[in-house]
This record gives C-alpha cells, sequence and structure tokens, in this order.
C-alpha cells in the first residue's frame, strides 16, 4: 500500500506531458531542407502523432450540428459505414520558410473520382486530407480571416479556404469561409495501390510545405497556433453512392480529436514552435548578401589559381631537358670580342638575370630592359638557342641554383627564394624536370663526389 501510495505521489509531482497528457503540441524546428516529394527519408526532426477512426456514427461538436454543413434534401439514413478504418500518422516541423506537414494514412479502398471545380469544389468527396490552421491562435468559435484550410486528395488536387469576414458579420453559416484562395503551398502524394477499383490497397502518403509568407506569419521559436488535422476516407464508388451538392453518402470524415465535424477553432488542438535555428543559419541569412559577394570572390579566386596552377605545369612540361641544351652558348665560360646583335643581346639579357637573380623576372621586363620588344627577344632566343625567353630565364636562374648547391651555399628553400622562385615546391619540380634528379639527390650526388 505505501509502495502505491509513494507512487502516485510521484506521478502527481511530474509535468503533465512527463505524465503522457499535454494541452501544447510541441513542433520541432527542422534545420535541413526538406524536398516535398512523397518520401520522408529526408526528415531528420519532427513532431508526430497517431490516431485511428474508431467513430461509429457522425459526431457532432458541442453546439453545433453537422447537418447544417450539408444541403437540407440530404438523408443522412443513407450515410454508408466504412469497409475499412483509416489509420493515420501526421508529422510536423519548420523552419523560418515553411511549415511542413506529413500524413502517412493506412487506407485498404482509394477513391478519387471527383475533380476539383472552382465554381464548385469537390476534394474533400475523394479519398484526401484536410489541414486547418489558425495563425493567430485565437480559438474562436468560427473560423476568421486568420483560419486557413487546406485540402489535398489522392490524387494531388487542392484547394484551400479561408475565413470570410462578410460571412461572419452575417452569422449565417456554420462555417463562414471562402474558396478559390490564391494561397501557394507545394504538396505532393505517393499512393501504394490503385485508384477507384475494388482491388485492395495499403496506404498513401502526402507531404506538404505551406510558405509562412503565405499565410501572414513571421514564425518563432515560442509562437503558438491551433492546429486541427482531418481525414477524409471514402470506400466506395461513385456508382454506389448519392452525391447531393457538396455532401456524398459515402464520405466519411474524422479528426485526431475524434469528430466528424471540422471548422471550428476553440476545438482545434493547440501547438508551439520549438527549437531554432543554429548560429550558422542565423549568421547566413543576417549576412546573405555579404556571403554571395564571398561566394563569387572566392569563385574568382579559385579561377585564377587554378589558371595560374595550369599555367605553371604548361611552363614545366614545356622545359627542356639539362642534357639536351648547348651551355656554352647559354653559359660561356670565355665571352668573345666578335659578338653578333644577338649574341651580344644575349650576354646583356645574362648579365640583365643574374644582377636580378632573387626576382620572380617576366620576359617583357627583360625585353623592356634590353629596350627591344618582345617579339624580338622571343625571335633572337628561339633562333640562337631554341628556347622562349622565359625558358631562357629558368635555365639560367636553374644552373645557378645548380652551382648554388654544389657549393653548399645553402639548402633546397634557400636555393629557391635565392632564384626567385615561388615556393620551395615549385623549385623541387622544376629543377626535377630540367635536370632529371631531385634538388636533394643532387646534392647526394655531389657529396659523395666530394
Amino acid at each position: 500500500m505505501k509502495i502505491k501510495f509513494l507512487l502516485a505521489l510521484l506521478l502527481s509531482a511530474l509535468p503533465l506531458r512527463a505524465q503522457g497528457v499535454t494541452s501544447v503540441y510541441e513542433i520541432p524546428y527542422c534545420h535541413n531542407k526538406i524536398k516535398i516529394d512523397g518520401k520522408l527519408d529526408d526528415w531528420e526532426k519532427y513532431f508526430e502523432y497517431s490516431f485511428k477512426d474508431t467513430l461509429t456514427k457522425f459526431t457532432t461538436l458541442t453546439n453545433y450540428k453537422l447537418q447544417d454543413l450539408y444541403p437540407e434534401n440530404f438523408d443522412f439514413n443513407k450515410l454508408r459505414l466504412p469497409k475499412s478504418r483509416n489509420k493515420v500518422i501526421f508529422r510536423a516541423c519548420w523552419n523560418k520558410d515553411n511549415f511542413y506537414c506529413a500524413f502517412i494514412v493506412k487506407d485498404k479502398h482509394l477513391f478519387a473520382e471527383h475533380s476539383g471545380r472552382i465554381d464548385k469544389p469537390q476534394v474533400h468527396l475523394n479519398d484526401g486530407v484536410e489541414l486547418y490552421i489558425d495563425t493567430k491562435n485565437e480559438a474562436t468559435p468560427k473560423m476568421d480571416v486568420n483560419d486557413y484550410q487546406f485540402l489535398i486528395d489522392v490524387k494531388n488536387n487542392s484547394e484551400v479556404f479561408k475565413g470570410d469576414l462578410k460571412e461572419i458579420l452575417a452569422d449565417t453559416l456554420a462555417v463562414p469561409k471562402d474558396f478559390a484562395q490564391n494561397i501557394l503551398f507545394h504538396s505532393c502524394v505517393k499512393i501504394n495501390g490503385t485508384l477507384n477499383d475494388e482491388k485492395p490497397d495499403s496506404s498513401y502518403v502526402i507531404e506538404l510545405a505551406i510558405p509562412f509568407a503565405a499565410i501572414g506569419v513571421e514564425p518563432k521559436t515560442g509562437m503558438k497556433m491551433h492546429l486541427d488535422v482531418c481525414v477524409n476516407d471514402i470506400d466506395y464508388p461513385n456508382s454506389q453512392t448519392v452525391t447531393v451538392g457538396e455532401a456524398s453518402t459515402a464520405m466519411w470524415p474524422f479528426n485526431w480529436s475524434g469528430y466528424s465535424d471540422f471548422g471550428y477553432p476553440k476545438f482545434w488542438k493547440q501547438v508551439a514552435f520549438v527549437g531554432g535555428p543554429n548560429w550558422f543559419e542565423i549568421i547566413s541569412e543576417k549576412y546573405k548578401s555579404e556571403w554571395v559577394a564571398i561566394y563569387i570572390t572566392t569563385v574568382f579566386i579559385s579561377i585564377i589559381l587554378i589558371s595560374f596552377l595550369l599555367y605553371r605545369s604548361y611552363k614545366l612540361r614545356q622545359l627542356p631537358l639539362h642534357k639536351d641544351l648547348n651551355l656554352s652558348k647559354i653559359l660561356p665560360v670565355n665571352e668573345e670580342e666578335n659578338l653578333s646583335v644577338n649574341e651580344k643581346i644575349l650576354k646583356k639579357a645574362r648579365e640583365l638575370i643574374i644582377q636580378n637573380k632573387s626576382e620572380p623576372l617576366r620576359s617583357e621586363d627583360v625585353a623592356k630592359e634590353l629596350g627591344i620588344s618582345l617579339r624580338t627577344f622571343q625571335r633572337i632566343t628561339r633562333s640562337e638557342l631554341n628556347l622562349t625567353p622565359t625558358n631562357y630565364i629558368c635555365v639560367i636562374k636553374l644552373n645557378l641554383a645548380a652551382e648554388y648547391l654544389r657549393q653548399k651555399k645553402g639548402n633546397v628553400a634557400d636555393a629557391a627564394y635565392e632564384f626567385g622562385f615561388s615556393d620551395p615546391s615549385y623549385f623541387s619540380k622544376t629543377f626535377k624536370k630540367y635536370f632529371e634528379i631531385s634538388p636533394s639527390g643532387f646534392v647526394k650526388k655531389n657529396l659523395k663526389k666530394s
């Protein structure tokens, strides 16, 4: 007896949510972008609520008569009970842009023979779902201008209703609303079965994203709304039913509260948005334009860098081998007095390169210092040495670097910077391409000789 008493005391001390009782359902924030494709594998977080049809007759809400929604000449005695009972899983989550919902409906009989008409919407007479949203969390007795109704059937026909102010003031309708609302939202349907036949079916999934902007809502953490989640079950073909106006003897509606009639916000369930964007999402949104600029800049820099690397790779491939060159003409030991005009220009160019060995000289720079055009410089190096000006400069520096290493004046990195190469790695690649041996291998080889 004491144990039972203590257990009861502990349970009474728990919050209502921990006991399985809640008055507010929490809709979590979803960080990843959900693709509306009828597949639910990209839902990382969601609220889930399961319910099923257990009704034996149309269940009317307090103070309201379901019959008020039906035509006067509709015979309720001809209503047909479902052949099978539907089971429903409702999921929901949100982000800064959209309210996401998904319905997984177990249904053994799928029918959708009515088409949506602008002048006479009949989407609700097909198998499908309905979602009601009280955007201002007012829970008024009847739908007002802040309340929306979204209908989607198994053929992905849809209709949107909104509370109508004129009809509310007139107070002549049980559910004062207007259809043909120009509300943009996205939905997708996947069915497991076949439509409009006697073959047994399995289920269908309806996934939708409702932009908050479309329903005049700026979402934020802690915001509350009222929802009603409903299902329309049709288990008979049109040939076996009677349709009067917008009512059918085969239509069997039910919602997650166990009622048959909808449209009264004060009976809808209250939900609260929990969670929110992380710091990265907040910063990304705040500096969206800056991110675009950063992205464009990054792409531009990447293009330049890739182009530079490709150019260096091209230069490396064009570099001749040390063994194939006549070095006596490129770096002569003794200068003859009777030099041709071209040889005098090359001598002056060689002296200029040696004097500025630590600088990253370009062909244009050398030609300018020589007082000749780049084209003339190219013609001379090609005719006299069978080299491009760029390779001529590089070959002179590589031979100077080899002598520098041979005399042990510094290591490989020192040699790279001493002779104007951008980095030791590129120097090593160029050196190996030219001498067919790495700089470190070259040093070791000369150490053995000494």
